[in-house]
């Protein structure tokens, strides 16, 4: 393994905080995180205004985003400068520059998210099968929605992981049902999860993918046996199927009550204190300060839970031009087009798009490392097919010259 590529192997998991392990959430394990992560950051910030295009400018307005904001906790909550470390695993975008600048292979990165999407597989089974102790997160374990309800931390890894092994199925003949199986357990542990819209969304990107280049009688006939199938389940009589259709109807009958509602409403229209605030946020908090006792006051007795509501979060934490930043991501990501063999960058992305308005995907940093590889491989795709483009019109124009590299494949990519 080379410099760049353990570089990125290692600020994956400190940046996961080793899946929230317990024994990593204080000491030496914890700093040697921040440090990291730190220095990451850092090492970062030269090349900030290095690039443009493509995903360039919505990243940038991110991360001077999230700089501000840690001079608007001090101005509008008087949250002191020791407290701004709280702010660096939500600052690794940064590292996307740098990235820029190590180049490196697309297929580098698809590994080392494979290599993580099987140790999440692992330590879930065996959180799974060792409920009786919290090793990873933070969240007792109780019953919930019939089951041992485990929300397993570091899922961003976990989900693109699934995507790519989809994209593997239909990409390449090599390990194809291995491929197959892995994706299947990443629909089996999503379930054992009972997260209603994880659920939904991973088995809608799967039917989008397998559907989209089959005849029109196979595409019906998949839809219906997933509708069947679902209709099996959900009626099963499982302590599973019953607990999430309970937990659906308590959600329905409570209409404009419901408690995502009542949380965004709430932070969106009484919590921020000043306009300046409204405009460029709030800076993010550190339990321990005046600031962050405000927030953790309000999720321990209003059950007002920033979390619930991640774009909501987004925008209190880090104001307005954050949220832009977010909004231009997600249009690039549907107008910008990709080789089919990388359509797992989109599922991905899409996936946060649609559950950022009930979860903090968005922004936790379960997800964020995630979400900067993934965007790092979007714009050297761009790149390489912008370059293409160029020099296939310089042959055009001077028809005598030698041009090479014209055939962008994923060879050439990685």
């Amino acid at each position: 393994m080379d410099k760049k590529t353990m570089f990125i192997f290692l600020l994956v998991i400190f940046s996961l905080k080793f899946f929230d392990a317990s024994v990593a959430n204080t000491g030496i394990l914890k700093n040697i995180s921040f440090g990291y992560m730190f220095v990451a950051i850092v090492i970062s910030l030269p090349f900030l205004f290095k690039s443009s295009g493509g995903f360039v400018l919505p990243i940038q307005l991110i991360c001077i985003s999230m700089v501000v904001s840690i001079f608007m906790a001090r101005f509008t909550w008087d949250q002191g400068f020791e407290y701004s470390p709280s702010t660096i695993p939500y600052a690794i975008w940064f590292v996307f520059f740098f990235l820029l600048k190590l180049n490196i292979p697309i297929k580098t990165i698809e590994n080392i998210v494979l290599i993580y999407g099987l140790i999440y597989i692992v330590l879930f089974i065996f959180q799974f099968t060792h409920n009786n102790v919290v090793y990873f997160g933070t969240r007792e374990l109780v019953q919930d929605r019939g089951i041992i309800r485990i929300v397993f931390p570091g899922s961003g890894v976990f989900f693109l992981s699934c995507f790519i092994a989809i994209n593997k199925v239909t990409s390449t003949d090599k390990y194809r049902y291995l491929w197959l199986l892995y994706a299947l357990l990443g629909i089996v542990i999503i379930v054992l999860q009972v997260t209603r819209q994880a659920i939904v969304v991973m088995l809608l990107f799967y039917l989008i993918h397998f559907l989209k280049n089959v005849k029109l009688i196979y595409k019906i006939a998949t839809i219906a046996f997933f509708v069947l199938a679902g209709y099996v389940f959900l009626n099963s009589g499982t302590s599973i199927s019953k607990g999430l259709i309970e937990q659906q109807k308590e959600d329905a009958s409570a209409g404009g009550n419901y408690v995502r509602i009542v949380e965004a409403e709430y932070y969106l229209t009484q919590f921020t204190p000043n306009t300046i605030s409204k405009i460029l946020g709030n800076g993010m908090y550190n339990d321990n300060s005046k600031y962050g006792k405000v927030i953790v006051n309000l999720e321990e007795n209003y059950w007002y839970f920033l979390s619930d509501v991640g774009l909501v979060e987004v925008y209190v934490l880090f104001g307005i031009f954050a949220i832009l930043g977010y909004l231009l991501i997600f249009v690039k990501s549907l107008t910008i087009p990709l080789p089919e063999n990388y359509y797992y960058l989109k599922y991905y992305l899409w996936m946060i798009m649609l559950t950022s308005f009930t979860s903090d995907s968005i922004i936790s940093y379960n997800f964020l490392i995630t979400t900067v590889l993934v965007l790092y491989c979007y714009q050297r795709i761009l790149e390489h097919e912008l370059l293409r483009n160029k020099l296939i019109l310089e042959s055009i124009n001077y028809p005598s010259e030698k041009i090479t590299h014209l055939h962008f494949t994923q060879e050439s990519s990685n």
